[in-house]
């Protein structure tokens, strides 16, 4: 009696597993991938980057465009006393009790291919002076004014090409952070499949030992079998549901691992991977070997090289205009008047013309502006030395992964004929060892032949997708379709 409990406790255990078990959700590779390139975290912080990157060119945008700004001070009331020098030399003491209020109107244009600014202006101040009961208008109703550095440093010229660079390669590193969310999403399926692949293992062998176990004791009480033999199955049996509670917990893991990846919680619920086709139509894959250097150039490694270039040449610039000499234009014409009444601003205006030039030189500098110029230039030198050097990586890469997916191509085919070939092997000798013409250990052999190349057809497979996913993520291309990959 305590035998057969021995036997029957492992089944009763699986069995009251399996019926607390939350019914598998189907899940299939393309849905994963495509999850996980808008759902993974890195793709959200990649989506921030984009936007954020977007956002500073369309303000740069809008800094181009005329602006119109109101500034006024009302009121700007003070009482007080203040010194004030007599003729003599002498200082006397003076209450003032004064409202000095103001409004402006200006609107500005940046020029960006200069740096200037120009503008246009109407301004109308009040002196109210309540200690004599006086009052003075000052105004200038119309005024057009430039401002022009001409030998400084111009960050509008520099940005004009810098920023919609920064858009493109914020866009790319986007579209490349989904392909490594669908090749991460790729592996994690691999090995929600490697799980579910051994609980089904597990499965197939507990009942196929429980069928055999069950004719070996019929052949054991008949003296047809040794006892060697009807413990080795039972063994067999046990070992199986043990396997099949091992190959659960694997599938809770990689099912949380799953869901993980897609931002979700993990409360109990188990994935089923749907088994992946194999398409015999990648003709992208051709493609990809013809355009090699075409598809890497999309690469947001190889923009940001251009980015960086682009950003040590401005800093150079920077440096040799901001230590150089320096020419700044000021000049303005219009319209001014001051008087007791509002009228004569408006109807009797004065001409006004301002004309400033400030020239500066630097004449010792102890070798500064010459150390930074050459800190500068070995900048530039730097990065375009290490982007032919990335540009070179990235092509060994892509010739590597085609050298691979080839490989592998032909390593799946013969994988799937080993595995069909194992499992044919196995029912034939699970036949013979019914009617008694193999002894156990061929069975059991051919068993664990089976699930050997199980295992290694599921390997096979899960290097086929990666190889695949690492190609689309290398050169952001769909393979299948033949088309940019994740863009909208």
């Amino acid at each position: 009696m305590m035998l057969r409990l021995t036997r029957i406790l492992p089944a009763l255990l699986l069995l009251g597993l399996l019926s607390s078990r939350v019914p598998a959700q189907t899940i299939t590779l393309g849905e994963l991938q495509r999850e996980a390139a808008e759902r993974a975290e890195n793709v959200l912080i990649a989506a921030q980057r984009a936007e954020a990157a977007l956002l500073d060119l369309r303000a740069y945008e809008a800094g181009l465009k005329p602006r119109l700004d109101l500034a006024a001070n009302l009121p700007n009331y003070f009482r007080t006393s203040t010194e004030v020098t007599q003729d003599d030399g002498t200082i006397a003491f003076r209450e003032i009790e004064l409202n000095n209020s103001s409004v402006s109107l200006l609107a500005n244009q940046r020029i960006g291919a200069t740096g200037g600014l120009i503008g246009l202006e109407t301004r109308l101040q009040r002196t109210d002076n309540f200690a004599l009961d006086a009052k003075r208008y000052n105004g200038s109703p119309v005024r057009l004014t430039l401002r022009q550095p001409i030998l400084a440093f111009n960050s509008w010229k520099w940005d004009r090409e810098l920023l919609p660079l920064r858009v493109t390669v914020a866009e790319r590193s986007l579209q490349a952070a989904r392909a490594d969310a669908a090749l991460a999403a790729t592996a994690r399926f691999f090995d929600l499949v490697t799980a579910d692949q051994e609980r089904r293992i597990a499965e197939t062998n507990r009942e196929a030992n429980q069928a055999l176990f069950a004719i070996a004791e019929e052949r054991y009480r008949l003296g047809k079998i040794n006892r060697g033999d009807l413990v080795q199955l039972e063994l067999e049996q046990t070992s199986a549901a043990q396997n099949l509670l091992r190959a659960e917990r694997l599938v809770g893991a990689a099912s949380a691992a799953v869901l993980q990846l897609l931002g979700e919680s993990y409360t109990g619920q188990l994935l089923e991977p749907a088994p992946p086709e194999i398409s015999d139509e990648l003709v992208g894959l051709e493609i990809a070997a013809a355009r090699a250097t075409t598809l890497l150039a999309s690469r947001p490694e190889l923009l940001e090289v251009s980015e960086r270039t682009l950003t040590a040449r401005r800093e150079a610039d920077r440096v040799r205009r901001n230590y150089g000499p320096r020419l700044d234009l000021d000049a303005s014409i219009g319209l001014i008047r001051n008087a007791d009444e509002l009228d004569p601003i408006y109807t009797d205006p004065q001409s006004e013309r301002i004309v400033s030039l400030t020239f500066a030189v630097p004449l010792v500098d102890w070798g500064e502006r010459r150390a930074l110029n050459k800190q500068a230039a070995t900048e530039v030198a730097l990065v375009q030395q290490l982007g032919r050097r990335t540009e070179l990586d990235l092509q060994s890469q892509l010739t590597q992964l085609l050298d691979q997916w080839r490989t592998v191509r032909e390593e799946l085919t013969l994988a799937t004929r080993i595995r069909d070939l194992a499992e044919e092997r196995f029912r034939i000798s699970q036949e013979s060892y019914t009617l008694g013409a193999i002894p156990l250990t061929d069975l059991t052999f051919a068993q664990q032949n089976r699930d050997q190349n199980t295992r290694a057809y599921a390997e096979t497979l899960r290097a086929y997708w990666l190889t695949y996913a690492s190609l689309e993520r290398l050169t952001l291309w769909d393979l299948i379709h033949d088309r940019p990959l994740y863009t909208r």
